[in-house]
């Protein structure tokens, strides 16, 4: 006996036919053209990054110049006294803004693995705000070292019972022995 297939089964099958002849062309035909479009947007934006590359090949030339500032490899700076110019820097900014310098001692130099560490130290008195603006001065415009460290201080002045800050700040200067003179 025969079985007759109805419109339900009829549609159903059909559906299924669709949708497994559906994936089958996708994967034959549209998965390579989709990898393929994926592929050209990456190397489009790799082409966009490099339409810019002699800016950025600049920028990473001026940071490699700072670097042999800081480490000592550049022979601009072989003769400069980093305590010299410190002093220099922080008694200008100081007059400016009513700080009081308090101690500038020599500074400390360590040698280690073929590098010479110069660490100077300074302490200053003022409120809180010009003391976090001196820092920030040291850090942008002092360019033969770089701050290290700072060590906040609040007491109280027996005298006036004012309380007053304190801040000691601490410069590093790495250079290669190298570059060192023998003194």
């Amino acid at each position: 006996m025969k079985k007759k297939i109805t419109y339900k089964q009829k549609l159903l099958y059909t559906l299924v036919g669709s949708f497994l002849s559906a994936i089958v062309i996708y994967n034959m035909t549209l998965a390579n053209t989709i990898d393929l479009a994926i592929k050209n947007s990456a190397f489009e934006e790799q082409i966009a990054k490099s339409q810019n590359a002699p800016e950025q090949i600049q920028i990473a030339l001026q940071k490699i110049k700072k670097i042999e500032q800081i480490v000592g490899t550049n022979n601009n700076y072989k003769e400069i006294d980093i305590h010299q110019v410190l002093l220099e820097s922080v008694t200008g900014y100081v007059q400016q803004n009513g700080i009081i310098l308090k101690d500038f001692p020599q500074p400390y130099i360590t040698t280690a693995n073929g590098y010479v560490t110069k660490t100077a130290q300074l302490t200053v008195e003022a409120d809180f705000i010009s003391l976090l603006k001196l820092i920030y001065f040291l850090e942008s415009d002092y360019s033969v070292g770089k701050v290290v460290a700072v060590d906040f201080k609040t007491f109280k002045a027996l005298r006036s019972r004012k309380r007053k800050s304190n801040t000691t700040i601490y410069l590093q200067n790495v250079k290669a022995e190298t570059n060192e003179e023998n003194s």
